[in-house]
């Protein structure tokens, strides 16, 4: 009787250890063993550190409070539980990632481009009736609230406008302009009054702005 009372003992012990080391954030995630990137390699992660963030998954539930990374080579969002690291590789929509510096929003669902899928995960940088997406493709050292094209060399803009994805580069006005042609004579009066010169993502929001709000003001039409 006592020797069952002891296996009794130590099996409720031991389930109490694997339930601190499960999941409880109700992400369902894959445990994952991180690796140290080869000597010569960049990070995989766009930013270093850990920052409590939020998911939404597929189903519209938020989870909040979530210590996050991102993968931009797997494009997948890495969290922490308890002591457990964990991958989710599919069923999450959006998430966020607040540093102190910058608030990080990625969301996919967006129309196919190239080698990216509906799966792809894009920083919203502009979320209007046209929205200003950007794919990183390398870690961010240092981080500035006005991002300018020399800080993120090889991230990729796209402007999404009528469902579709349209590759767009700050220093090529004519990538973004001849997408807007129906307002184009407003919008020059606005890069010259607003004194807009697009050496950084700042100048490209303002001008989809006062698009957006010119399209509005006339009905959309």
């Amino acid at each position: 009787m006592k020797y069952l009372l002891r296996i009794f003992t130590l099996t409720c012990c031991f389930a109490g250890v694997q339930a601190y080391g499960q999941d409880s954030t109700g992400l369902a995630g894959t445990p994952y063993q991180e690796t140290q990137p080869a000597a010569g390699e960049k990070s995989p992660y766009l930013l270093k550190e850990w920052y409590s963030g939020a998911v939404r998954t597929s189903d519209d539930r938020v989870h909040d409070g979530i210590p996050l990374r991102y993968d931009f080579v797997k494009d997948e969002v890495e969290y922490k539980a308890g002591s457990g690291l964990y991958r989710v590789s599919s069923g999450v929509s959006e998430f966020s990632i607040p540093s102190g510096v910058e608030l990080y929003t990625f969301r996919s669902g967006y129309p196919a481009v190239g080698e990216l899928t509906e799966k792809s995960f894009y920083r919203v940088l502009y979320d209007g009736n046209t929205k200003l997406l950007k794919k990183y493709t390398s870690p961010i050292k240092v981080e500035k609230a006005s991002a300018t094209r020399e800080m993120d060399a090889g991230a990729k803009l796209f402007l999404l406008k009528d469902d579709k994805m349209n590759p767009v580069q700050l220093g090529n006005r004519n990538s973004f302009m001849k997408l807007l042609t129906d307002e184009r004579n407003k919008l020059n009066y606005v890069i010259k009054e607003q004194q807009l010169d697009f050496a950084g993502e700042d100048d490209l929001i303002r001008l989809l702005e006062e698009y957006d709000s010119y399209k509005a003001g006339r009905g959309g039409n």
